[in-house]
């Protein structure tokens, strides 16, 4: 109790270098905490359910590209149900919906259920209740579930919610509950606002789709419906999947996959991006607390230091160096302690920061609900658990070091130990390396964002603004949409404030893996060749020349051949087999590889510069189709304008045009936020954004606390050698000669500290790759410019300490002394 006290005392002492160790501390536990929450949330336990490991989605492997899809007719779930394959059995479907609540129209994303399907997952309600079976019967009065998410936001968390209609699709629906907080549906990437019943979905989708198709399994244009399985007692994955042979699982006599529903939570693809997502997030936040542990451990060690004239007349007296380690050892672990308990609102508010990001997969934060419950509060008590020993073992091994000979060597004017120089060194220089990785990791991703504002050099970006308009299908089917965009096309072309307007559509892409046939030779190209639909005056719009060959014309229509213009890169892969001219080519290709499904055959009458609208695609082959000759009309459209001022204004009237056409159109999945293609590329870049931010944060204050501790150490090594520095001035050093020795000292310890950060780049380098846009993690110019950045640092923060050891004077250290 004792030695508690007086650790408390020490610290009260010399409160702003105990304020700025606890403040470092609170800051990497927080981040520590708050990156296990995100990381089980996303990876471990996505999903809040019951029996997760026993709960199976239904899905089957297509024979052409073995791929698996979920995604079934409304008639399979009888056939999942009546097969024995499992113990319980539930089923959902997402379709978007026109929500007017509060006085506010949205296109909200519902999800349309079986009425067991809350009760299968073992998901409670925390207001009202769950869906009956009447619920879920044809022809019944349609009733919604809200998710927590849309409760809040729109009602306020107002639980006399209950009983109260909202207008869907221009029903009065009933709302008989509010979902369990933290339950975002089974799909992190589409969380819904609300819950149906599949039997009333039609009530919301309206006519236009056969939802329900009655007769004939495989005839329904709508796979809506995803299907959930629980696993009988002592069944395995294998067992259950052998009870489902049928056609609707892929060829006749092939079993159904399963897969648990755990793993499903995200896309499949977006797994190993979110994995590497987490790591990055994790080691961040590890070289943080790093940071904080070495800067504690540098100020126990200078406090020894400053004690040691304490700690030899104990050690005279009789004093053990245990006791004397356990006061030391005291006092770091009560600096971890306090940073711990700080670390609890530093871990909210890095959470509330967190949920303005959109993690890959398109899974945005948000929807996860990261708040600091148990398993943060856990994860910070770990953390600081592990600084409190970290911290707690360097400063006992500082205490049970010292010794009386300490105050005779500092009499007789000896410089400080040599193992007491290396070790504050190893601290500074550990402090430099972690800073410069993550500066350098900062500095990467500004690069990247960088990179990507200048991927299109060809043509002018930033004045030419895009949006899509989705015409939802409870409102619209395909003959309808045609007028529509028809209409809007001509009310924007006549707009002041617009001066050239475009339409276009994206379509499939011919994989590399299937057959394109080029003058009737069966060819593969090393990446997707993406097809997209556009108006004649696409390529007036955009602002690309036409390199060769001519543009679209009124004349290429559903009566003319059919034509297409192709990407630069596209038309020299064209001519790579053969050599001569890319115009005149004729390109088929084949759905899937089939030869059976074979697609028209195009020729090629133009040539563009190759532009890039989606990061992803780093080899931009394109074939450009006039949206004339296009026999089957399309629900939604990317909209190109060219504004004729202001790209705001032209954006404003984008969306009243759209508005003034069909009233009912809302901003949100119906009409995107219309942008400049700088802000839209921008846009793709969460997690470069992510990392700048993070990674920028964390290392302006890593850059701080190693200033800090540069200048602690020079200031400490200064007054240690001033005796040592008088003595050679007396003996005839001049002043820049002394300034130098201990400029020179900083130079070498920044210099090993940069070596080994530059060990740490090279070890993150896989992890950081992945989010990387055109730049390369061992970038000469990043690391140069983060290195002589820090060096600068250094000897600006040293020029203080070198500048009084340069003006010393004997006599003056013999009067002090």
């Amino acid at each position: 109790m004792d030695e508690l006290r007086l650790a408390l005392r020490r610290l009260l002492k010399r409160p702003g270098a105990s304020l700025a160790s606890i403040l470092t501390l609170a800051c990497g536990i927080a981040g520590a905490a708050s990156a296990w929450s995100l990381l089980s949330a996303v990876l471990l336990h996505p999903l809040p359910v019951q029996d997760a490991d026993r709960i199976m989605v239904v899905g089957a492997r297509t024979a052409e590209s073995q791929e698996i899809q979920a995604g079934f007719v409304y008639p399979a779930i009888d056939v999942v149900r009546t097969s024995g394959a499992f113990e319980d059995v539930a089923a959902g479907g997402a379709w978007p919906a026109l929500v007017t609540a509060q006085g506010e129209a949205r296109t909200r994303q519902m999800y349309f259920v079986s009425a067991n399907l809350f009760s299968f997952l073992g998901v409670r309600m925390q207001h009202g209740r769950d869906f009956t079976a009447a619920d879920d019967e044809r022809g019944a009065a349609p009733v919604v579930v809200l998710s927590d998410r849309f409760w809040r936001n729109t009602f306020g968390a107002d639980a006399s919610v209950i009983g109260q209609t909202i207008d869907v699709s221009g029903r009065q629906v009933r709302i008989v509950g509010v979902a369990a907080r933290g339950f975002s549906g089974v799909e992190l990437a589409g969380a819904p606002e609300l819950y149906g019943t599949i039997n009333t979905a039609s009530h919301v989708v309206g006519g236009s789709t056969n939802l329900y198709a009655e007769s004939g399994h495989r005839t329904s244009p709508s796979t809506w419906i995803k299907i959930f399985g629980r696993l009988r007692p002592g069944d395995s994955q294998e067992t259950a999947s052998g009870r489902l042979t049928s056609p609707l699982f892929g060829t006749t006599g092939r079993p159904a996959t399963l897969v648990p529903i755990q793993e499903t939570a995200l896309p499949e693809a977006a797994r190993p991006a979110m994995a590497q997502f987490t790591r990055l997030l994790l080691g961040t936040v590890t070289l943080l607390l790093i940071v904080g542990c070495l800067t504690v451990g540098l100020l126990l060690l200078l406090r020894t230091e400053a004690r040691r004239d304490e700690f030899a007349m104990c050690l005279a007296l009789g004093a053990t160096r245990g006791r004397l380690a356990r006061g030391v050892a005291v006092e770091g672990a009560l600096v971890a302690i306090a940073g711990a308990i700080l670390s609890v609102p530093a871990a909210a508010w890095f959470l509330g920061a967190l949920s303005i990001f959109q993690l890959p997969g398109g899974v945005n934060i948000e929807v996860l609900d990261l708040t600091v419950n148990r398993e943060v509060l856990a994860s910070a008590a770990v953390a600081g658990a592990i600084a409190a020993l970290i911290v707690a073992s360097v400063g006992g091994v500082f205490g049970f070091s010292a010794q009386i000979s300490d105050v005779l060597h500092a009499r007789g004017g000896a410089t400080a130990r040599l193992t007491r120089r290396r070790t504050r060194a190893v601290l500074v220089a550990s402090q430099v390396a972690v800073t410069l990785a993550l500066v350098c990791g900062a500095g990467l991703f500004l690069r990247s964002l960088a990179a990507a504002l200048h991927v299109n050099t060809g043509f002018e970006t930033a004045h030419l603004v895009t949006g899509s308009v989705w015409l939802p299908k409870y409102r619209f089917n395909h003959a309808e949409a045609m007028p529509f965009f028809a209409e809007l096309r001509e009310r924007l072309a006549t707009n002041s404030a617009i001066r050239s307007v475009t339409l276009t559509s994206g379509l499939v892409g011919m994989t590399a893996s299937g057959q394109v046939v080029v003058d009737g030779i069966a060819r593969k190209f090393p990446s997707t060749i993406w097809m997209t639909e556009v108006d004649e005056r696409y390529f007036s719009t955009v602002g690309l020349p036409i390199l060769r060959g001519r543009d679209f014309t009124s004349q290429d229509d559903d009566r003319a051949p059919l034509v297409t213009v192709v990407s630069a890169s596209l038309a020299r892969l064209l001519v790579r087999e053969d050599g001569g001219d890319a115009l005149g080519r004729h390109i088929r290709s084949f759905k899937g590889g089939r030869a059976d499904q074979p697609w028209p055959i195009l020729e090629v009458v133009g040539i563009v510069p190759d532009v890039i609208t989606d990061i992803t695609r780093l080899q931009p082959l394109v074939m450009y189709l006039p949206r004339a000759q296009e026999s089957n009309p399309r629900a939604s459209y990317t909209v190109l304008l060219r504004p004729a001022s202001s790209t705001e204004a032209a954006a404003r009237e984008a969306v009243a045009v759209i508005r003034s056409v069909d009233p009912q159109l809302t901003p949100g999945p119906v009409i995107t936020p219309f942008m400049t293609m700088d802000r839209q590329i921008a846009s793709q870049m969460g997690p470069q954004r992510f990392g700048l931010l993070v990674l920028g944060a964390l290392g302006g204050v890593a850059l701080l606390l190693m200033a800090l501790g540069i200048y602690v150490l020079a200031e400490s090594m200064a007054a240690v050698r001033m005796r040592e520095m008088a003595l050679r001035a007396a003996l005839g050093a001049r002043g820049r000669e002394l300034a130098s020795i201990v400029l020179g000292e900083t130079v070498k310890l920044v210099g090993f500290g940069i070596a080994t950060g530059l060990a740490l780049v090279w070890l993150g380098a896989s992890t950081v790759r992945a989010f990387l846009f055109q730049v390369q993690p061992f970038d000469l110019l990043t690391l140069a410019s983060v290195g002589g950045a820090i060096l600068a640092i250094a000897l600006l923060v040293t020029a203080r300490p070198a500048f009084v050891v340069s003006r010393v004077d004997l006599a003056r250290v013999l009067r002090e002394d």
